[in-house]
């Protein structure tokens, strides 16, 4: 399957080469040395994708479009990071790459690996709640395997929310914001979601899986009715469609350098590009940790990723997990 694919990639890339000219099949099948009948099944399986592909019996073959998809093929072509998306196994439907991403890591899958998935059924938020993932968004999990404590697990969230707000800030005009811990909004809207899940001892991680999605290019009537008026989508706020691969390829690079930023300069260096795009911190909010609701300000974030809450008698509250309302939104 891994050999069949790594084929299919190179005809790929055998035809981006090419450009507008034409590549026969003899040539493809020497290069690869396989049959011609493979090379026509190559061809047909990338045409099925979405590419489209002429073919001449005299000349060969020549790629006249490319889709913008999430494909192994695709995103290797462009490929810039070290370890992320070395390894992309791509669905069109599952109910959750997480979950898949899990196996994956448990049979061994190297740090970096991507579980991508053009629609998922079953996706996942955090408390337990399902997430809307409809074509047209990105929905995706990343395999790492960090020398970092279970209990400073946390802290690897803000780095997934970072990439994801500078992403948006460098390809487009929208002005994101981040609601702790990793809620990008913009426009007062959510756009995106991070749930992290791992296997870990007693002092070590064995492996995290966090998983990515993204509203980009969804239309609002797309969305179920209780998510209207909370939820958008990049397209929605923009006013024009975004490039899947183009701001993958984006979200991958910034994740990484966020990464390795934060494996070698620490949490409080993360904290900092955190607070770049804070809409918490200084704001009147309501907390729900799930056994009590604290009403108070947000003062600040601690060294492990907990929020701080002034409250009105003066005491400040540490929050580790819960559900944060900015005061703009309860009043």
């Amino acid at each position: 399957m891994k050999e069949t694919s790594e084929r299919k990639q190179k005809v790929l890339q055998i035809l981006y080469e090419t450009e507008a000219d034409y590549v026969s099949g003899e040539e493809l099948s020497n290069k690869l040395d396989v049959s011609r009948t493979t090379i026509w099944k190559y061809i047909q399986s990338l045409r099925e994708q979405g590419y489209l592909i002429d073919s001449s019996s005299r000349l060969g073959y020549s790629l006249v479009k490319a889709p913008d998809i999430l494909s192994p093929e695709e995103i290797k072509k462009d490929l810039e990071t070290e370890i992320l998306g070395q390894e992309v196994i791509y669905y069109e439907k599952v109910e959750s790459t997480n979950k898949i991403a899990i196996a994956e890591a448990k049979e061994g899958a190297v740090e970096g690996a991507i579980v991508i998935a053009g629609e998922q059924t079953a996706g996942k938020g955090r408390l337990g709640r399902s997430f809307f993932c409809p074509p047209g968004g990105i929905w995706f999990s990343v395999i790492l395997r960090p020398n970092l404590r279970p209990d400073f697990v946390a802290q690897l969230n803000f780095i997934g929310v970072i990439a994801l707000a500078k992403t948006i800030d460098k390809l487009t005009d929208l002005k994101p914001g981040i609601k702790w811990p990793n809620d990008i909004l913009v426009n007062g809207r959510k756009v995106s979601g991070i749930l992290t899940e791992l296997s870990a001892e007693v002092d070590q991680i064995n492996y995290l899986v966090m998983g990515i999605g993204i509203n980009l290019n969804i239309d609002l009537d797309q969305f179920p009715a209780d998510l209207v008026n909370k939820a958008s989508s990049v397209q929605r706020e923009l006013g024009e469609r975004v490039s899947k691969l183009e701001f993958f390829l984006s979200l991958i690079t910034e994740l990484e350098l966020a990464y390795f930023k934060f494996q070698e300069q620490g949490f409080i260096s993360i904290i900092e590009d955190w607070k770049e795009y804070n809409l918490t911190l200084g704001q009147e909010v309501q907390v729900d940790n799930g056994r009590e609701v604290l009403v108070g300000k947000a003062v600040d974030i601690d060294s492990t990723g907990a929020l701080l809450i002034k409250l009105a008698d003066g005491r400040v509250k540490k929050v580790v997990a819960g559900d944060v309302t900015l005061e703009k939104e309860y009043t």
